[in-house]
């Protein structure tokens, strides 16, 4: 009997050393599982992991911020609405599927790949295999915003493309700077040659068109200079723009007494609105001005009459200059505001072919617009905008 009692007491210190035993290891387990559960909750990715049968084993608070997870849905194979749930939020639906398909079909995969959603956000995603020993027991993925890092990524690439197509239009600029004063230097060269080899024997008559031919290909140069020096000043004009108080109808009246003086045409100007008092850099309009009075005047018969409108609005001011002369054709209406580009139906008419682009120049890093309206043998009209302050 006393054999039994013995035993029964070894039997109960054997099983309180190992309830013991138990509580120890049950404690140790809820700290391990804590401390678990604190990194992934102090993560800053998203993180779930679901058993080979598509059941969520462990998500974290980041995971079902990131979807703005309902508490009402449960995550899971056998839930449709899970999956309905994240298709919905994607663009390319079958870019993420953490309950189906994958994780039984390629349990050894490792896989990123990035997550358009439809809202805007961009989610990377990297998943690979859950290991219990030499087993694999289910998909880990681990997912962060990459919103922010795109948007700077999108605008690198375009400031990048904006740099190589200014050097592009840079190189072609002066190829077409080269080419232009290549003309006029070897019609002086070419006149030149020939006056000093017969300037003896030669009479005036014979030698005045040379000599005309020299000066007006130097007053081409001359032009050129002064249009391709200011073409190239308008790229650092912006920063050096001074807007004063202008009155802009006697601007545009002394404009017009300017150019009237070496022209047979007609201007008809009108102004609207109050534009006797507008803060506006004068120095920027009067190049825009005087070119698309150039213009309006070079390709249209000699007396023919050219409108300009002024209108003085809340915050803006408009031009319109209106000529009726050869107009230009629409297939060309897109090159007009190229370096150098002149249309085909102006024969002989002298030209640089830089003022229109030195407008649009001067207009684009003022801030305001210009459009164009034409029809072939009709007439043209330039609007120009530009902001103001009165």
């Amino acid at each position: 009997m006393q054999k039994l009692i013995d035993e029964l007491e070894n039997a109960e210190k054997h099983l309180q050393q190992e309830v013991s035993e138990l509580k120890k290891k049950t404690a140790e387990l809820e700290t391990s599982l804590s401390l678990l559960r604190s990194t992934l909750e102090s993560t800053a990715h998203g993180i779930v992991a679901v058993n080979l049968e598509g059941d969520v084993m462990n998500i974290n608070q980041k995971f079902l911020d990131m979807w703005q997870i309902p508490d009402s849905l449960t995550l899971s194979q056998n839930s449709p609405q899970a999956s309905l749930f994240f298709e919905n939020q994607l663009k390319n639906p079958n870019s993420f599927r953490p309950f189906v398909g994958e994780v039984s079909s390629q349990p050894d995969f490792e896989g990123y790949n990035i997550l358009e959603l439809k809202d805007g956000r961009i989610f990377a995603q990297y998943s690979q295999p859950q290991w219990l020993g030499a087993r694999i027991i289910g998909r880990v993925w681990s997912i962060w915003d990459i919103s922010d890092y795109k948007q700077v990524e999108s605008k690198l690439r375009q400031t990048l493309q904006q740099v190589q197509q200014l050097r592009e239009q840079r190189a072609n600029f002066i190829s077409q700077v080269c080419h232009q004063f290549r003309t006029p230097l070897n019609v002086v060269s070419f006149s030149n040659s020939l006056l000093k080899k017969h300037i003896d024997e030669w009479t005036k008559e014979k030698t005045q068109p040379l000599l005309d031919h020299i000066q007006t290909a130097v007053e081409k140069l001359s032009q050129m200079l002064n249009d391709v020096l200011l073409f190239a000043n308008a790229e650092v004009a912006k920063p050096n723009f001074e807007t004063e108080p202008l009155d802009l109808v006697r601007l545009c009246n002394e404009l017009i007494t300017q150019i009237q003086k070496s022209s047979a045409h007609h201007i008809n100007f009108v102004s609207e609105g109050s534009c006797g008092s507008v803060c506006i850099d004068e120095k920027l309009l009067e190049p825009i001005l005087k070119n698309l009075l150039d213009n309006a005047f070079k390709y249209s018969a000699s007396d023919s009459l050219v409108d300009l409108r002024l209108a003085c609005e809340s915050g803006k001011v408009i031009f319109q200059v209106t000529d009726r002369g050869v107009g230009i054709a629409v297939a060309e209406r897109q090159r007009i505001f190229e370096p150098f580009y002149r249309g085909k139906n102006i024969k002989n008419i002298p030209g640089t072919g830089l003022g229109l682009s030195l407008v649009k120049t001067l207009v684009d890093l003022y801030g305001g617009e210009i459009t164009v309206e034409s029809e072939v043998d009709v007439g043209t009209t330039f609007t120009v905008m530009l902001p103001s302050v009165k």
